[in-house]
């Protein structure tokens, strides 16, 4: 085996004390996939599916010792059910379409407040060892030294990396990967318990994920069990009728092969912890990121918003303050780890955790304001587009009832009573049912007073006009929305679609009714902004690159177009982008943006990484483009209700007598920073040979009306079906 250690004779600790906090990671690990679930469960009127963990030896008794030494939440939920997500929400305790990793290949904000950031700054050491995820990012903001792996990283023959990135170490081709990490963890918490500091240790197994290769020392367990039947294997979801996976016998015993491999690091962390002497004032933490089916639903992935995918196991010991092992029944969510972190440590928790500190748990207190529900939801993964699972909203309740909205399609909307006496198995859906109609009134209810409260969905600032006006709007970044208008409250129809980008975006207010129609053309000083620095402008060229070229690093396109005179009474009635895209390889959004309105065509050099922040840089939609446009090339067009239309009725209603000869500049940039890969969108150029490929501005002009008719406007989840919140 190859490890770093850390080195031990540092100089003697002298600043504030503290307790010290380890931080244990599964990965795709079950909520009952530990020997004491299965021992248990039973008495739920559950079925225990692997009696084998549980009988005739207790397979899992490390973890079996953090329920019976510490704190057993029996209710645990992630908010959000793949890697990345859940994993930057326990680091934040944020919901992910506030902190923005909304899919496994978005890097971590560098510059995110998170509970390592926070202790480092009270002088914690920090230390992170596995599996971290986040795309392939390298680095680990928050943390002073780190043994990981990039991406998923593999089980044997492993590629480790520091803290800035750089390979310490490749494993070989025996070493198991949760081997290798456990061993930098002990060693880490070594050396800081020698120098008396107090530290954080974060330890990310890549077990139980997939391929499922376990360590030699376990890989003939459970070679002739089989897991008992459950009623809804047999039960599809309505959005995949003929889902039919997740039954495959040999990968369900090589999965809790790997869980007793790590049970058995586990056992070596709390095994350390004694031998130091450290044990009774040091927290230890222990989460799986996400659930998993094992076939229930025909499923065998996570993600969907079963309970399969959503519990999780979740155990803190922390004797000092405990009065004995105690099982906690309230709600817990992954998003209460770094509150509850940083309140062990005395550290203030941040306004805008949206978690809780479940320190009061530990000393046996019930806090009387505990949450009774909530909010979850999935957005399409660009990694996985053609997965069996859709993007969906809901709401849990602690008594058990779950409301599910998709996105794109009303017929497929849920309504379970997943209480342990009624329905857990999920099997009847009560979403038409009359007996269940108030009951779905007020979790629709609850839903959309959730939704706002937690920015998923919130009208901030609403400006009807007679052209139609704007509406600023905060929604769940990469999650899916409607505007519908209506004349009367009783006839509605779609004014258009718009991808969420977790903070507040002006967006236009449609009025029917186009008398008429002006198309601009691109101009030729249309440019790409070359990444600095210095950020410099590339001009006369037929195609514009948003996205990266190896190895020279990001790009912007940025179109120009002379504002055209519009002829008085006629006002813009919206205003539409077109533009020819060709994607190469990208898997990430790319948004539009307006940097301003300009006598001339000098180009503006404002590129997205390095915000100057002029306040006449404004986004006005997220996703223009995105993981759906073609590799072929199609024509994309800005949304009906992006900021643009409302921007430029803002310019002809201040300038009324407009002559001409003013140009507004549009950007279109990637979502985040790329890197250097190469992975783009291109955009014909204004010079391009091909006429019809060339960028347009589209005008949609009417007459205004003396006694305009009124309009009402919704906001909604989804773009199909019946509204939801």
């Amino acid at each position: 085996m190859t490890f770093v250690a850390e080195h031990p004779t540092e100089d003697p600790y002298t600043g504030p004390g503290g307790p010290d906090i380890i931080v244990i990671i599964a990965d795709d690990q079950r909520w009952d996939a530990t020997s004491y679930m299965q021992s248990t469960i039973g008495a739920s009127g559950r079925t225990a599916r692997f009696p084998w963990l549980a009988s005739p030896t207790a397979q899992t008794p490390n973890m079996d010792r953090l329920t019976n030494e510490g704190v057993h939440f029996n209710n645990a939920f992630v908010v959000f059910s793949i890697c990345s997500p859940s994993r930057a929400t326990m680091l934040t305790g944020q919901y992910p379409h506030i902190h923005g990793v909304t899919d496994n290949f978005t890097d971590f904000p560098a510059s995110g407040e998170t509970y390592a950031t926070l202790l480092q700054a009270e002088d914690y050491a920090t230390g992170y060892f596995g599996k971290w995820h986040m795309g392939t990012q390298q680095q680990r903001p928050g943390f002073d030294a780190a043994v990981t792996f990039n991406g998923q990283g593999t089980y044997f023959s492993t590629e480790f990396f520091d803290e800035l990135g750089d390979l310490l170490f490749t494993t070989s081709a025996t070493d198991w990967v949760d081997d290798v990490s456990t061993q930098n963890a002990i060693d880490f918490i070594t050396a800081k318990n020698a120098t008396g500091r107090p530290f954080l240790a974060v330890l990310g197994f890549k077990t139980p994920h997939q391929p499922w290769q376990p360590p030699a020392r376990t890989s003939g367990l459970f070679s002739t069990d089989t897991p008992a039947s459950v009623p809804n294997l047999t039960v599809p979801p309505p959005f995949a009728p003929g889902a039919n996976g997740g039954s495959d016998l040999g990968e369900l015993r090589d999965y809790m092969r790997t869980v007793v491999g790590i049970d058995q690091n586990i056992g070596g962390v709390l095994t350390h912890l004694d031998t130091l002497g450290i044990a009774n004032d040091t927290a230890v933490f222990y989460v799986s990121d996400n659930g998993f089916f094992r076939g229930e639903h025909g499923l065998g992935d996570k993600r969907a918003a079963y309970e399969e995918s959503l519990r999780v196991p979740l155990m803190i010991r922390y004797p000092v303050v405990q009065p004995g092992p105690l099982l906690v029944d309230q709600i817990a969510l992954n998003l209460d780890l770094a509150p509850t972190i940083l309140d062990i440590a005395g550290v203030p928790i941040p306004a805008g955790m949206q978690g809780r500190s479940l320190l009061p748990f530990l000393t046996g207190s019930v806090p009387p304001d505990w949450r009774d529900s909530f909010i979850f939801s999935y957005n399409i993964d660009p990694e996985f587009p053609a997965a069996n699972v859709v993007p969906h909203l809901g709401l849990r309740r602690s008594d058990g009832l779950k409301l599910v909205y998709y996105a794109d399609d009303a017929t497929w909307h849920e309504l379970y009573d997943a209480s342990d006496d009624a329905d857990p198995y999920e099997i009847s859906n009560e979403f038409a049912s009359p007996s269940y109609a108030s009951d779905l009134e007020s979790l629709d209810a609850e839903m959309f007073e959730t939704a706002e409260e937690l920015g998923f969905l919130k009208i901030t600032e609403s400006s009807p006009g007679s052209q139609g006006g704007s509406m600023t709007v905060q929604s769940g970044d990469a999650s899916l929305f409607q505007i519908e208008n209506s004349p009367d409250m009783a006839n509605w129809q779609v004014s258009g679609t718009f991808e969420g980008g977790g903070t507040p975006t002006t967006l236009s207010l449609i009025n029917a009714g186009f008398t008429s129609s002006q198309t601009v053309n691109g101009d030729a000083a249309d440019y790409v902004l070359a990444e600095g620095p210095p950020v410099t402008a590339v001009q006369g060229i037929d195609t514009l690159r948003v996205g990266s070229i190896t190895p020279v690093g990001g790009r912007n396109a940025v179109l120009v177009f002379e504002l055209p005179v519009v002829a008085a009474p006629l006002q813009v009635a919206l205003a539409e982008l077109e533009v020819t895209v060709v994607r190469t390889f990208a898997q990430w959004d790319a948004d539009l943006w307006v940097l301003g309105i300009r006598d001339n065509t000098t180009p503006v050099l404002e590129y997205s990484e390095t915000p100057s922040g002029n306040p006449d840089v404004i986004k006005l939609q997220d996703a223009i483009c995105d993981f759906t446009t073609s590799n072929a090339g199609q024509t994309v067009t800005s949304s009906p209700i992006s900021g643009l239309t409302q921007y430029l009725q803002a310019f002809y209603e201040e300038n009324p007598s407009y002559a001409g000869g003013k140009y507004i500049f549009l950007r279109v940039n990637p979502t985040a920073d790329i890197g250097v890969n190469n992975q783009r969108y291109t955009i014909s150029a204004a010079e391009n040979a091909t006429a019809a490929d060339r960028p347009k501005l589209n005008l949609y002009l009417k007459q205004p009306a003396a006694n305009p008719p009124k309009q009402f406007y919704r906001l909604r989840y989804g773009t199909t079906g019946t509204p939801a919140p």
